[in-house]
């Protein structure tokens, strides 16, 4: 970590980053994505990732919950799943005392995006004109980003995504009620434990998972 870098750690209830991973694996470029990692990188190390090749798409929407939260690869070696997902938010989280490390959550941008966006700007040093941050804070609304997500979407030039819009689905929070009972937030909150403690815990989900 470069003490002359900012870092910017931003946290979403692992349930809804589950849901959000599950709509950009269906609305990806498969073909494309792999045309440009092996631009990139190569595909060598593909076979030791996926010995059995790219995971078929379950059908089910819950099973494809439970293979995210269950997904055992280790942390190191991969960007998606629950474990890899609480291992990177509880490094941010013990280091958030240095002076330049920043940590938001979603949740908190969805509920005061302007108040939270001038204590951006305040730990940032950035002097905004008053004037402009009515401007500034629409531009930041989901809404706006969906309607120019063709312009602030990623890897758009790349062709990646099927939908460039899609990428922005539903910026919802609280999207997994649909899918998870009792039984499974049970479950869910079991596996949590396993990964990271309660202070982090709480912290990401803000407030208890089954209540």
């Amino acid at each position: 970590m470069t003490a002359q870098v900012r870092y910017i750690g931003v946290a979403r209830d692992p349930r809804d980053v589950a849901l959000s991973w599950d709509n950009h694996f269906d609305n990806m470029n498969i073909p494309v994505f792999l045309r440009l990692r092996d631009r990139a990188v190569g595909l060598d190390d593909l076979a030791e990732l996926m010995p059995d090749g790219i995971p078929v798409r379950l059908d089910s929407e819950l099973e494809r919950f439970w293979q995210w939260v269950d997904d055992p690869t280790p942390v190191d070696q991969t960007l998606t799943g629950l474990a890899s997902t609480l291992h990177h938010l509880t490094t941010f989280r013990r280091e958030r005392e240095r002076h330049n490390i920043v940590l938001l959550h979603y949740g908190d941008l969805k509920a005061d995006l302007e108040g939270q966006m001038r204590s951006l700007a305040s730990r940032l040093q950035i002097d905004v004109p008053e004037e402009r941050w009515p401007e500034f804070v629409d531009a930041a609304t989901f809404e706006q980003m969906r309607a120019r997500a063709g312009e602030v979407g990623p890897n758009n030039t790349e062709s990646i995504w099927l939908d460039a819009a899609r990428f922005f689905n539903k910026g919802t929070s609280g999207q997994w009620r649909h899918l998870l009972g009792d039984d499974e937030l049970r479950r869910y909150e079991a596996r949590t434990r396993e990964l990271a403690d309660a202070a982090v815990l709480s912290w990401v989900h803000q407030g208890p998972i089954t209540a």
